[in-house]
């Protein structure tokens, strides 16, 4: 006898075939999955690979000395580097890919020489670096799109995970240490929200990683690498969080006492057990920083190496000039001792 389907044994009230249909509904549902799960993981597998070899073909990645020691007894402090929104792959007027690279490598330039300033007085021997994510522009992010990069969602992957590397190596030179904290940000989303994928489904995410794999001979490097969409930042006891900034609003915009307001409740509710002092925020190719509710903590904004961004500028009514953000931390008291803004046009 054929046995009834779903709704006809939803019909019937015939509860042992009801299970029997759900239970095989279930089984083709879950063989389902498995194989795109493995299609899934075996595509990632190739499109890491080819990147990886591509990556590779631009060109050796060397071990890198570590700089002589600063052996002053003075207390030390640490440069720490909030570095975001590169939108890899993005053209504009006056931007695209290889204005992105001399951009983020002139940052790093800067950030040596600054450190050298603060070292004339303390020692400065470790880096705390904080990429923010939207670290490539993505291709399917908003219609029209494609007509407003310069390179394919595999280049711009290549490309910025070529770029962290050697921005990470530029910094080694100077540093004796450097530890990464990593967040990944709306651009770097593989499809539409439409689409249903988890969150970190993201390029920005890729990147980190295959830029970890690249150096995994290095030493000196400390990577914090994970799908959190909220990353906690700890050196010493310097406590932040670190968001890309589109978690916050609807359509990922918010008025800045909003992101405030978010803020504040995240430090005393969200996240009663992490004593977080700052909270960074990249995402709106801005500088800025407003006081916390308790007049201690900051929340620090932080523009982008883009410029000429028409979005921003025609539906935004705002616009912003290329920089990023450098700060220094006494790790022992646990806050911010001095600030700077990097300009980059």
């Amino acid at each position: 006898m054929q046995p009834l389907n779903f709704n006809e044994a939803l019909e019937a009230g015939d509860l042992q075939t009801q299970v029997e249909e759900l239970r095989r509904a279930l089984d083709r549902s879950r063989r389902d999955l498995m194989k795109a799960k493995d299609f899934r993981e075996d595509l990632v597998q190739v499109v890491h690979d080819a990147a990886f070899d591509a990556m590779l073909a631009m060109g050796p990645v060397k071990p890198i000395a570590a700089p002589a020691k600063d052996k002053r007894k003075g207390k030390a402090e640490a440069a720490l580097i909030h570095s975001t929104d590169w939108q890899g792959g993005k053209r504009t007027l006056d931007y695209n890919s290889d204005v992105m690279r001399e951009r983020v490598m002139q940052f790093a330039d800067k950030v040596v020489r600054l450190t050298e300033i603060q070292r004339a007085d303390h020692p400065v021997r470790e880096a705390v670096v904080m990429f923010g994510g939207d670290m490539v522009e993505g291709v399917m992010i908003f219609p029209g799109q494609a007509f407003e990069v310069d390179s394919s969602l595999f280049e711009q992957y290549v490309n910025v995970s070529r770029l962290i590397v050697d921005f990470l190596r530029r910094l080694l030179v100077d540093f004796d240490k450097v530890t990464v904290f990593s967040e990944h940000g709306n651009h770097g989303r593989v499809g539409t929200k439409r689409d249903g994928l988890p969150r970190h489904d993201n390029i920005d995410l890729m990147c980190y990683h295959l830029a970890q794999q690249m150096l995994v001979g290095e030493k000196r490097i400390i990577w914090n690498i994970d799908t959190e969409d909220i990353k906690k930042v700890e050196f010493g006891n310097y406590r932040a969080l670190l968001i890309h900034g589109d978690e916050v609003g609807r359509g990922g915009f918010s008025s800045p006492m909003t992101i405030v307001r978010h803020a504040d409740r995240w430090r005393s509710g969200a996240y009663p057990d992490f004593d977080f002092r700052d909270v960074f925020v990249g995402h709106y190719h801005q500088h800025q920083e407003w006081n916390m509710a308790n007049g201690q903590g900051t929340v620090f904004m932080t523009a982008s190496t883009e410029s000429s961004n028409r979005y921003a500028r025609d539906l935004l009514a705002a616009n912003g000039t290329p920089s990023q953000r450098l700060m220094f931390i006494d790790p022992d008291k646990g806050r911010v001792t001095a600030s700077y803004r990097v300009w980059l046009d």
